[in-house]
């Protein structure tokens, strides 16, 4: 895993309005993108993994949290957020980004994974376009450092 974020990365986020989850590494991440001001958001953290005790199952941990997800994709999580719920929290993040990219023209959102995801899922649903990003891939990267670039088209709701 690359520590440390290219160039491109940092020159996006310089001038741009910067937010943040209230994980500690996103506020990290901010950081090394030499961003000095950003606000955090706790509707930006990630969908919670359920965690299930199998005392006699020995796997890696990244297995695990795959399993888990899979798990939490078909409605078998306790004790964490449902998918209905995280639904509802992506709508509204999608809002507030959608407000804050009309009143500072760039903002930059430094998420997680899943999270980042489904936020870009509900973007495209509500009109916005996705450029394809560094990495080669159409809307969104997936790997550490990876981003999308995301642009509202005029005259859509």
């Amino acid at each position: 895993m690359d520590n440390k974020p290219c160039s491109e990365a940092i020159n996006h986020a310089k001038g741009s309005y910067v937010i943040c989850s209230t994980l500690e590494r996103s506020k990290h991440s901010a950081k090394l993108l030499e961003v000095e001001q950003f606000i955090t958001d706790a509707l930006f953290c990630e969908a919670e993994l359920p965690v299930v005790n199998v005392p006699l199952l020995k796997m890696a941990p990244q297995t695990w949290s795959i399993i888990f997800r899979v798990f939490w994709f078909f409605g078998l999580a306790k004790n964490v957020e449902s998918k209905k719920e995280i639904s509802s929290r992506v709508r509204a993040a999608c809002s507030i980004l959608e407000r804050l990219a009309v009143e500072h023209d760039n903002v930059v959102l430094i998420g997680h994974g899943i999270m980042n995801r489904l936020i870009a899922k509900e973007l495209l649903l509500s009109g916005w376009s996705g450029e394809a990003a560094p990495n080669g891939k159409k809307y969104h990267g997936y790997r550490y450092w990876e981003y999308s670039i995301f642009i509202k088209q005029r005259g859509i709701k």
